[in-house]
């Protein structure tokens, strides 16, 4: 089950996923606190993000399946000057992780929280965290450190 960071008390001012058919489930697990990702009936492959067919064998038999939101960091940027609601958070670090799950790798991007951008570093371990934002009845995931 990933980490519940606390909930969002000011306005949130940053975009939030618009609400379609192929996310509506991922968006769902979400606020179930529950982390989804699209896994190929045929392969067994993780695909992330959502999309129409499997990245490996193009079936279409996608299911969503909770993952374990362990991952290790692949790769990251440090962002020192950003747009709009985002400046207000400079400097930020955006994370690519890579769950545990395989046997294909799959890449998650998210904001990675918790540490100073000093602080990150390729390989070190991380876990989805899911932060409520009650003023828009929503649920954002994000990176956070995980403990070896």
């Amino acid at each position: 089950m990933p980490v519940v960071l606390e909930p969002s008390e000011t306005p949130y001012l940053k975009p939030l996923p618009e609400h379609t058919e192929r996310n509506e489930e991922f968006l769902a697990g979400l606020a179930q606190n529950r982390f989804l990702v699209p896994k190929c009936g045929a392969c067994g492959d993780y695909n992330w993000p959502a999309y129409p067919a499997c990245r490996t064998c193009l079936s279409e038999d996608l299911g969503w399946t909770e993952v374990s939101g362990r991952a290790t960091l692949f790769s990251y940027t440090v962002v020192h000057r950003g747009p709009g609601a985002f400046g207000a958070e400079v400097p930020y670090v955006i994370a690519l992780g890579e769950l545990e799950e395989q046997p294909r790798p799959c890449l998650v991007l998210a904001c990675l929280v918790g540490i100073e951008p000093e602080d990150v570093r390729i390989g070190m371990p991380l876990e989805i965290a899911l932060q409520p934002i009650p003023s828009e009845d929503a649920t954002m995931w994000r990176w956070v450190p995980r403990a070896h």
